[in-house]
């Protein structure tokens, strides 16, 4: 009997022993579990999160390149207009022109003048008159040019 006792404790002993060990391999599968379900929370979370900052970096890409489209309307606009100014080539040429016509630095002739001057002399011819103002173009344009410097 006593022997049969111990067998008995032996086997209630094994079976406690059993109990506790799958109730704590239990405790470790809620844990791990709960661990599993804590992990795949955050994973859908940074899902989302990273959906969303990627949807953001599409539309403030497309943002910038419709800023692009509309700066390259510009552009070409700005050089539609460009074209309709002088260009400064064209503006010394005037200023030269103005220069030389400037009546407070030329020395132009009245009619009474010319005709007086005409008169004075037997007759000049055509060449002639053409030489005089080929002279004092040339002599405006050198002053002008030494004025310049």
């Amino acid at each position: 009997m006593a022997r049969q006792q111990d067998t008995l404790n032996q086997v209630v002993n094994r079976v406690n022993d059993f109990n506790r060990r799958i109730r704590d391999l239990e405790e470790k599968i809620r844990n791990m579990n709960a661990r599993v379900n804590t992990l795949d929370d955050s994973l859908l979370d940074k899902t989302q999160s990273l959906s969303n900052d990627l949807q953001d970096l599409e539309d403030e890409i497309e943002e910038v390149r419709d800023r692009i489209a509309n700066m390259e309307v510009d552009i070409k606009e700005i050089n539609r207009e460009k074209r309709k100014f002088v260009s400064e080539q064209q503006l010394d040429e005037m200023e030269n022109f103005m220069k030389l016509m400037n009546p407070l630095n030329s020395n132009f002739v009245t009619q009474n003048q010319l005709e007086d001057e005409l008169d004075g002399r037997e007759t000049v011819s055509k060449k002639e008159v053409e030489k005089m103002i080929d002279r004092k173009i040339k002599s405006k344009q050198s002053e002008s040019k030494t004025g310049l410097e």
